[in-house]
């Protein structure tokens, strides 16, 4: 939760600073003077707390090199939010990038996949920022609960939400944003997949073929679903691969499977070789985890087979 404003108080409360930059002023005047200025994700004391003529919070704010100064209080976040950020981070460490997204407009970055309350709300992103999205979750709607700064349809009586890695935002690296508020960054090369009636909803990269002429592609192992008609249950129900082509440059599809997908999928190669592990449930929700072996052959074509099914 963003620091708020109450008068009247002598405070020693450990926050951060969310932008950049952020310059603190002699006092809450607008003809106040220019201190000192600070980075961001510098770790500072709130001393006190005031309102601006133009009805404001600001904080009065203890720097790390012992200068004071005042400034909005919207450009901190305290110190138990940074630290909930940071456990959220630290849980998801080692899952796999699932996709890229980008903030279409500014939305709420909150700390549990719930919007019936403020309290869980860590900061707003700006409309453009990139993150890593590593898991989904379907909550049931509060339809009353709905703000603006979710940016998300409200046709559906669930909502989805996105877990996400924020990489070079230092103060909150980890949290939950509303899924309809982001599009995804769909590198360029199999952008022309997204189409036919399915959207891609997450991709990894397999590895690089190089061409005689010099030219180079990627492999994917790509995640679809259905734009329509699908199980709402699932984050995908195809995993397909598209290989480049050098020859041709362009992308052939050697290996496509129908299935009950969700997220996290798994893929680890090397060198050439390498092993996928898709999750799968069924019709009681079950968890099962389907491994396949990948190999890129001569020619940079890309082989896959099926290796194992066993329950989670």
């Amino acid at each position: 939760m963003v620091v708020s404003c109450s008068s009247g108080q002598s405070l020693n409360e450990t926050a951060f600073v969310l932008p950049e930059r952020l310059r603190l002023r002699s006092s809450t005047a607008q003809a106040s003077r220019f201190v000192t200025e600070l980075k961001g994700a510098d770790k500072v004391t709130i001393t006190g707390r005031a309102t601006s003529e133009e009805g404001a919070p600001w904080v009065k704010i203890k720097g790390p090199g012992g200068e004071t100064g005042w400034a909005e209080a919207r450009y901190f976040v305290s110190n138990e939010v940074v630290e909930q950020s940071r456990r959220l981070e630290e849980e998801i460490r080692n899952i796999p990038t699932q996709a890229i997204g980008r903030s279409k407009a500014t939305l709420r970055l909150r700390l549990t996949p719930d919007r019936t309350v403020d309290s869980n709300t860590a900061t707003l992103l700006p409309a453009g920022t990139l993150m890593e999205i590593v898991g989904r979750r379907r909550v049931p709607k509060n339809s009353q609960a709905a703000s603006s700064a979710d940016n998300g349809p409200t046709e559906s009586k669930h909502d989805d939400w996105l877990l996400i890695r924020l990489q070079g935002f230092a103060v909150l690296p980890a949290g939950w944003i509303y899924g309809g508020s982001v599009d995804l960054e769909i590198p360029p090369d199999i952008f022309y997949f997204n189409s036919g009636g399915r959207r891609i909803s997450g991709w990894l990269k397999i590895g690089t073929t190089h061409g005689d002429d010099g030219r180079s592609g990627d492999h994917y192992l790509v995640m679809e679903r259905k734009t329509s008609g699908g199980d709402d249950r699932v984050d995908f129900d195809r995993v397909k691969v598209l290989a480049y082509e050098p020859v041709s440059r362009s992308y052939s599809t050697p290996f496509r499977e129908d299935l009950p997908g969700v997220f996290p999928a798994t893929l680890k190669m090397d060198g050439t070789k390498g092993k996928v592990e898709i999750i799968t449930i069924d019709a009681d929700d079950r968890k099962q985890t389907r491994t396949y072996l990948i190999e890129i052959i001569d020619g940079g074509k890309v082989v896959v087979s099926k290796q194992t099914e066993g329950k989670r």
